[in-house]
């Protein structure tokens, strides 16, 4: 049976995610060490391998805290507000990410233009958070159509594929460039040609 953590372990534990999901996010999965987490989050580096089995199961606990906070709750009829609504506000969320973070791009993105190539697991982790994102996105356009507030005939897993697509290239470029205005063109661009 496994011993119960600690107060201080668990703070511990969440340190290194944290500092982990900070770190990878800034500096990508290979610029990032082991030794460069535990120095981010102070903790000695013995207590690493307490928590996490590696650096890889930590870049999973990363990609599943992101994804969790890229707000794709906003689509859900549930919320409230027309299905268009719902999609103009979720990407101006994601877009409005861009001000505080357009150096740094989007964490899937980051992740699917490096992951190591014997890293399969961490491959399908980054291709389900696209998949759950592409998903959410594709039942709001089908609800958007329904009641006649988008128009189109591709399907809508294609166009909401799209659409993800669009958003990690403009998030590519506004790492590149230092800039958040590529995402801004997206969202502009997006809300005002494509989804309509």
């Amino acid at each position: 049976m496994p011993r119960p953590k600690s107060p201080a372990s668990a703070g511990t534990r969440q340190r290194l995610s944290d500092a982990a999901l900070d770190l990878f996010h800034l500096r990508g999965y290979n610029g990032t060490s082991v030794q460069d987490i535990v120095a981010a989050a102070g903790a000695p580096k013995g207590t690493f391998y307490n928590h996490f089995a590696s650096k890889e199961d930590l870049a999973l606990d990363s990609v599943a805290r992101y994804s969790a906070a890229m707000g794709l709750e906003m689509l859900d009829e549930k919320q409230g507000g027309t299905p268009r609504e719902r999609i103009v506000n979720h990407l101006r969320y994601i877009t409005g990410l861009g001000d505080t973070m357009g150096d740094r791009g989007c964490l899937l993105g980051n992740f699917a233009s490096e992951i190591p190539a014997h890293s399969d697991v961490l491959r399908a982790a980054v291709d389900a958070g696209f998949g759950r994102w592409v998903a959410a996105l594709s039942v709001a356009i089908e609800q958007a159509r329904a009641a006649d507030e988008l128009h189109g005939d591709e399907p809508a897993r294609d166009l909401a594929g799209f659409v993800v697509s669009g958003y990690e290239g403009a998030a590519a470029r506004a790492k590149a460039s230092g800039n958040p205005d590529a995402l801004r063109e997206f969202f502009t661009i997006t809300t005002t040609r494509i989804l309509t």
